[in-house]
């Protein structure tokens, strides 16, 4: 990488998809590449008529296509006037977020999505990170939830191979009621002082509660995208 002349790779002129996710939102624009800065690794693209530029921003990677199996992986260097400076990293597979196979959304925090869970006479009541037809994310600090990750834990030393946690869930969602089924926890990732929580919707859960969770989602997509246009 050190000797890597980034205009090899990139040509000025070109127009390149670029990529990253607001909210948990894939979002993609199409920008032309005005200027390659070899010994910085920046790449300096014309924002044209973008109306979605803070979805860009340092919080998370920015990916440029190169083709349907590698991307360019790069940092937001300035996203200001008229011009997205990116910072090469690395080249990778195509992120996670584009390969998902429905729509992932976090909540409104002023209109939280809970979930309320029970395992063996325990019950807790958590706030959702994000939220798909397929699952739920929770993102949770470790020294506020000490009975849960403890729970957790015991939980997954448990197991026998093969087997799964798994617990009735209640999804308290905001306009849309409450959705009630049967989930599974898919993994657990630590993240320093917090960990991050997915639990899939896989093992029982009607047509017709799914159906409040994706009019959800969908509601919340379309919320978070109108917000996204109107951010300057």
């Amino acid at each position: 990488m050190d000797k890597l002349k980034v205009s090899e790779i990139f040509k000025v002129g070109d127009q390149y998809d670029i990529v990253t996710k607001y909210k948990e939102i894939p979002v993609k624009v199409q920008l032309r590449l005005k200027w390659v800065d070899n010994e910085g690794r920046l790449l300096g693209f014309d924002w044209g008529k973008t109306h979605i530029r803070a979805a860009f921003s340092t919080l998370d990677p920015v990916y440029i296509r190169l083709s349907s199996k590698e991307y360019a992986q790069t940092q937001v260097f300035s996203n200001l006037g008229k011009e997205l400076v990116l910072t090469l990293e690395n080249f990778v597979e195509p992120p996670e977020f584009i390969k998902r196979h429905s729509v992932r959304v976090e909540p409104d925090d002023n209109r939280p999505v809970i979930v309320e869970l029970t395992f063996d006479g325990h019950k807790f009541e958590l706030p959702v990170k994000d939220i798909s037809e397929r699952g739920i994310g929770l993102s949770l600090k470790i020294d506020e939830n000490k009975e849960f990750v403890k729970f957790l834990q015991d939980s997954i030393e448990e197991l026998k191979e093969d087997e799964s946690v798994e617990f009735p869930l209640k999804i308290h969602l905001p306009e849309n009621g409450t959705a009630v089924g049967k989930g599974r926890l898919k993994n657990v990732v630590g993240l320093g002082k917090d960990i991050y929580v997915r639990l899939g919707f896989e093992v029982d859960f009607p047509k017709e509660e799914l159906t409040k969770i994706r009019r959800y989602v969908i509601n919340r997509q379309k919320e978070i995208i109108q917000a996204l246009r109107f951010i300057e």
